[in-house]
Order: C-alpha cells, then structure tokens, then sequence
C-alpha cells in the first residue's frame, strides 16, 4: 500500500498537526504517559507538555538526582530509577504502571546516548558500539514489550521512538550512535507492522536541540515536545511512520 503524498511543506496531507502557537492542544487529561529519559533535555520537555495536557506522567531514567530535581521543577510529575535496558528494571516500571495506573496511553522512548565521533565503528572500544545499541536499541525494545499489555488496555495506545535523521538510511550513515537510530527505525516499522490495528507505533526526530548531550545545537527542546504532542494528536492509523517538528520525514533517502 502507497503512503501519503507530501505536500510541498513536507507534511503528510493526511497528517493533522495542530497548530500549537495558537493554543490548540489535545485531549490528553487522564491519559496515563511513560517518558524515558524524563529527567532532562528533551524527555524533561515532553514530561511537562504532557502535564500541561492534564496527562499523568512517568518520568524514568538511571539518575535519581536528576529525576528528584525534575519532581521539583514539575510536583505533578511521577518518577522512577530504572536502567532501561536491564530487564529487571523494566519489570519493575510495568509492575509500577500496573498497580498506579492499571493501564498505559502513551510511551516515549527517549532514553539515549550519543557520541559525536563518526569513526566510532572502527577505531574505538567495543563498549561504546555495545553501551550505545544498548541503551538505544535494546532499551525501547525492552520498554514496548513489556509494556505491551498495559497499552493493550488503553482504548487509544501510542509508542513514540524518539529517532534522528542520523539514523536515515542515505551515503552519510556513520558512527554508531546512527546506526542505532537507524536500528530503532526497523524497530518501529517492524513493530507498527506487528501491532497494526491496536498500536500506533511512531516515530520522531527531534532535531538538533540544546541538551546535556549537545550543548551548542541552536534548537529549544520545547520544540521538541510540541512535536511529540503534535503527533499524539494523529488518527491511530497513522503509525509505521517519521516525523519532525517540520512534518513527515523519509526512513531513507532516494
């Protein structure tokens, strides 16, 4: 099945984004939401755009002191140290939702590392291919399925994998850092694929924003979360698919 033409804008014509500098918002208000990596940068970001919307949210990540300066900035806000990739963390962050919640509307894979050096592949320690697949590979991995059950009560489920345009396939693919995302591209078609119908699986770059990982990008990560939020806001048959704030993206290029 052909997907949705691209208008000039780059925007799928059949994807609805709000116009969120004028006040539209989505109907999120009892939505229960798990952001990884929501301690910082841009998962900070989304965790409080969520509560804007009146959402209930996770935030989850390794650092229990920042998680305990984001509970300051955001009192609403609900926190958990987990390592995303070890199974048994994960468990417990199901085991949590499940007995808070009963039930999950909305995870974000957002938990990542990133280092800058394009010949990674070939002349660093193995432990940076392995520790970066790891987090960014295995840990939303690990996060879709075992929450898997928990979204299946939700009337309207959604996985956001927060991507990068590193990771599109194209002559300019290097390091590992984007052949992670590039990993984490497959993962969301071959997941959307398998739960088409009852998930809808996307997923989003955020840009080149200002965060810990890189302080000298130009971007806002509010940026970041309205495009989160924006792509909430899609039908459920919107799903298999990459985003920007800009609109919709290609996995690869011609």
């Amino acid at each position: 099945m052909r997907g949705p033409r691209l208008t000039r804008s780059g925007v799928a014509d059949s994807v609805r984004r709000p116009d969120l500098t004028r006040g539209d918002s989505v109907a999120l208000t009892g939505k229960t939401a798990v952001v990884t990596g929501g301690s910082r940068g841009i998962g900070f970001e989304i965790c409080k755009i969520l509560l804007e919307q009146e959402a209930h949210v996770l935030a989850v990540s390794r650092d229990a002191a920042k998680l305990e300066g984001a509970h300051r900035e955001l009192p609403g806000l609900a926190t958990l140290a987990a390592d995303v990739s070890a199974v048994e963390d994960v468990d417990r962050v199901a085991a949590w939702v499940r007995q808070e919640w009963g039930r999950l509307d909305i995870l974000v894979n957002n938990a990542g590392v990133f280092s800058n050096d394009e010949n990674e592949l070939t002349n660093r320690p193995d432990a940076v291919f392995f520790d970066t697949m790891r987090i960014n590979v295995s840990g939303p991995y690990l996060c879709t399925k075992r929450l898997l059950s928990l979204l299946l009560q939700s009337d309207d489920p959604r996985i956001v994998n927060v991507g990068s345009t590193s990771g599109v396939f194209s002559p300019r693919l290097r390091g590992v850092y984007g052949v992670s995302k590039a990993a984490l591209h497959a993962m969301t078609i071959a997941t959307a694929g398998e739960l088409a119908g009852r998930v809808a699986v996307n997923a989003l770059s955020p840009g080149w924003v200002r965060t810990d990982m890189a302080p000298d990008a130009p971007g806002v990560p509010r940026t970041s979360a309205e495009a989160t939020l924006a792509l909430l806001s899609q039908p459920r048959d919107v799903t298999g698919r990459f985003f920007s704030a800009q609109g919709e993206l290609a996995w690869a290029e011609a």
